[in-house]
């Protein structure tokens, strides 16, 4: 099954396991980026690791051997699946003492993990939702518009529009006053064609709530059309594509994601631009992760930034909750703090829970030459 809303999030928070445990899986299976070996080294060691896990675990026979069954389900799925398994990511949610068993097709390569609690893990999840764009591919000629919805690697039509505009008069075809008649009242008619086609992108921008605006017209039409358009539409237009009513939606759906992969690459860009900026002044940023940990812990951080899948040991304050990189004892609470295998996660965890804005970039990125993350601050460091 494919992952593609936020229902299907809340339909795993929703699952109860009591009094057994769930487990939730994840693995990232972009071949693009991995060989295939590697993929397959991954979840063999996620799995290795949970069984000795359990081992040191006190549970009752009953709850332990769900566990065991889910790990060597999972497994078993790897074993058939993996080879032929073309999304770039995978989730397994699994509690076989309750019998329950999902799969998820992924857009984007997560983190890998393997996580065994009383709820399934379901925050890369919302991540993910987080990442893509909801986007809308509004196409138009002289008599035709059609609107697609573009999410998470999928297109689906949403609306069409058909107008009568006849053809512009040939030339020789009418002389005089009769054919400039004629041509004026052509005119009125494509006005009005756009004039509606304008005002249904408006209402179907409400109501989807969509990101991104990307416009297939042709050059001639642009000035006609750009004019009719509400204020809340050209701040949502986001780019142009070469579609047009009539092109196949495999094509339109493949021009729409490259323009959304190259528009949120230079988003990414221009964000580790400011950040770096402000950092080469001295200014509200900081980087390198056993500072932008400090500045998470003292609630300082107004945007995280972080390279995608960059992952380090480090340790957790069982009191407060704060993250360190090697602090064996919390400064703030001063008890022992405990290891986890990565921090980066939960720090990204404790982003998506105070609600701060997460940007996840691609390599190769500029935030790689600073430690792999950093943060845009509310305040200038002290010094």
């Amino acid at each position: 099954m494919k992952f593609a809303s936020s229902a299907q999030v809340e339909a795993l928070a929703q699952m109860k396991t009591h009094p057994y445990q769930a487990t939730s899986f994840y693995l990232n299976t972009d071949k693009s980026q991995q060989t295939l070996k590697a993929i397959n080294a991954a979840y063999k060691g996620l799995l290795n690791q949970a069984r000795l896990e359990l081992e040191a675990r006190d549970l009752s026979r009953e709850v332990r051997k769900s566990l065991l069954d889910d790990l060597d389900r999972i497994a078993q799925f790897c074993t058939n699946r993996l080879n032929a398994w073309k999304s770039p990511g995978l989730a397994v949610f699994s509690c076989s003492a309750r019998n329950i068993w999902q799969e998820l097709e992924l857009p984007h390569g997560p983190r890998n993990r393997l996580i065994q609690d009383f709820d399934f893990y379901t925050r890369p999840l919302s991540a993910i939702l987080e990442k893509f764009k909801r986007l809308c591919a509004f196409l138009v000629n002289r008599r035709e518009a059609c609107w697609y919805e573009i999410h998470m690697g999928d297109i689906r039509l949403l609306d069409s529009l058909t107008s009568d505009v006849p053809k512009k008069v040939k030339k020789g075809g009418f002389e005089g006053y009769e054919s400039k008649r004629i041509e004026r009242h052509i005119d009125a008619l494509l006005l009005e064609h756009f004039k509606k086609a304008a005002q249904r992108t408006f209402d179907i921008l409400k109501q989807n709530s969509f990101d991104w605006l990307f416009l297939g017209c042709d050059d001639q039409f642009y000035p006609q059309l750009e004019p009719l358009f509400h204020t809340y539409v050209k701040d949502k237009l986001k780019g142009r594509i070469k579609a047009r009513p009539g092109t196949e939606a495999s094509r339109v759906l493949q021009e729409c994601l490259e323009l959304e992969d190259r528009l949120k690459r230079e988003e990414e860009a221009s964000l580790v631009k400011t950040l770096v900026a402000e950092l080469e002044r001295g200014g509200q940023a900081v980087a390198g992760l056993a500072d932008t940990l400090r500045k998470l812990n003292s609630y300082e951080v107004r945007h995280l930034i972080i390279t995608h899948n960059f992952s380090k040991p480090g340790r957790v304050c069982p009191g407060c909750h704060g993250l360190f990189l090697n602090d064996e004892t919390c400064p703030a609470c001063k008890v022992k703090t405990e290891p986890v295998a990565d921090v980066v996660d939960e720090a990204i965890e404790i982003a998506l829970s105070k609600n701060i804005p997460l940007t996840q970039v691609s390599s190769p990125t500029r935030l790689e030459h600073y430690g792999n993350i950093g943060a845009l601050l509310k305040f200038k460091p002290q010094k």
